[in-house]
């Protein structure tokens, strides 16, 4: 669910849509500066009921004491929404813009206000299970198809709404860790309904503004020129011989980020500061060092370092790395109890996450024609989200193998 692009000279040689000729036209040029913010807010907004469902691990502790429920949402959430994108991009037919992505917004202000509203309603906790879990595949499907829409959207614009569409999706992590401290400091330990409930609410009206922002983005000149002069909306098998081993560089990228974060990430022990463990201060302030450095990784993005197409694996492969180097900081073995250690691994993680990350969707932009671009946006939803999917599951194997 994180995607970039950037170098608008570059995307002028691809002869990228609204870049032909000598660049943009004054009015273009103001309009482009109007959608790359539009896109940051559509970013921002719609991965936020996932977090809002991931995030207040201690309300579900609180409506779930006896297992552990975090397990079920994410992978009902991650199993739902790669069967969706792959209907979306090989049964979905042509792209429908304001249906998929008003009515995936309009799906998630409903869920995020019906979902915190039945804690006051339903007693027992399989009730209270069986509506969280629907209310995820509710989420999912609904994020899904906002997934697919607004990448294949972004796709349509010079490089840049692509990146801005990455940065907002890298704020509004960074923005929910920032939350969580804040409830953890203002909220005293038993005010945990209140403190999710907040945040439920403030995640609803995150949402809405996604609404207003689409509605002013297709109002743009320049957005209704390059939604018609958008050709190949179906993802054809042609279009997935021609690109499978770039996308597979994007599975493999957010693969590793997702089998490290939360899980391994939030199992280091601070080794300088043991209270911070006891009070659960720890994992939270490694969390938010992650998502801080996570959005300066795609802020980096505007340099390219000579990546193409051809060279992006060596920039991929090597994350692996970090895996066992992470594992070996939340193990505690000798020459990694060091808090120095914990951060900066997790820094390195986070800002290669960023960087490569997007980067690993922009070059696949590169090797695909103007009519491809839509699909293409679509099809770099579905393998993203495999990576997800299996990064978490990875993640899971780990946890049980290692006893973190």
């Amino acid at each position: 669910m994180f995607h970039h692009h950037n170098g608008d000279a570059h995307a002028a040689e691809q002869g990228e849509p609204m870049l032909k000729g000598d660049g943009l036209s004054n009015a273009d040029a103001r309009d482009l500066h109007i959608a790359k913010y539009l896109f940051m807010v559509l970013g921002f907004g719609y991965l936020f009921p996932y977090y809002a469902l991931a995030q207040p691990v201690d309300y579900w502790h609180l409506l779930f004491p006896s297992f552990n429920v975090d397990f079920e949402i994410s992978w009902a959430y991650n199993i739902t929404s790669v069967t969706t994108l792959f209907l979306i991009a090989f049964v979905g037919g042509k792209q429908w813009y304001a249906g998929r992505i008003v009515g995936g917004f309009a799906t998630q202000v409903l869920v995020l206000l019906v979902l915190p509203a039945s804690y006051f309603v339903l007693a027992s906790e399989m009730l209270n299970l069986a509506m969280v879990l629907g209310c995820t595949i509710v989420v999912s499907i609904a994020t899904s198809f906002l997934d697919s829409s607004v990448f294949s959207l972004a796709n349509l614009f010079p490089r840049s709404g692509i990146v801005y569409v990455q940065l907002g999706i890298g704020l509004s992590t960074l923005a929910t860790s920032i939350y969580r401290l804040a409830t953890k400091a203002l909220f005293s330990n038993n005010m945990v309904v209140p403190a999710t409930m907040l945040f439920f609410g403030v995640s609803a009206a995150t949402v809405a503004c996604g609404i207003v922002a689409y509605y002013l983005l297709v109002r743009l000149p320049l957005t209704q020129r390059c939604l018609a002069q958008t050709t190949q909306d179906v993802v054809g098998l042609a279009l997935v011989r021609k690109i499978w081993r770039q996308e597979l560089l994007v599975t493999f990228s957010y693969a590793l980020t997702l089998s490290v974060w939360p899980g391994v990430v939030t199992a280091i022990p601070s080794y300088d500061f043991p209270h911070l463990n006891a009070s659960k201060w720890w994992p939270l302030v490694l969390l938010a060092i992650f998502s801080a450095f996570e959005v300066v990784g795609r802020l980096l993005v505007r340099f390219r370092c000579g990546i193409t197409p051809q060279t992006m694996w060596r920039w991929v492969l090597p994350r692996f790395v970090l895996l066992p180097l992470l594992v070996c900081s939340a193990k505690g073995v000798r020459g990694f109890t060091h808090d120095a250690i914990s951060v900066t691994l997790t820094i390195l993680t986070a800002i290669s996450s960023g960087y490569v990350g997007t980067w690993s969707i922009l070059v696949v932009n590169d090797i695909v024609d103007e009519d491809e671009q839509s699909a293409t946006g679509m099809l770099s939803s579905l393998f993203l989200n495999i990576g997800l999917i299996t990064g978490s599951t990875i993640g899971l194997a780990i946890a049980q193998l290692c006893g973190l």
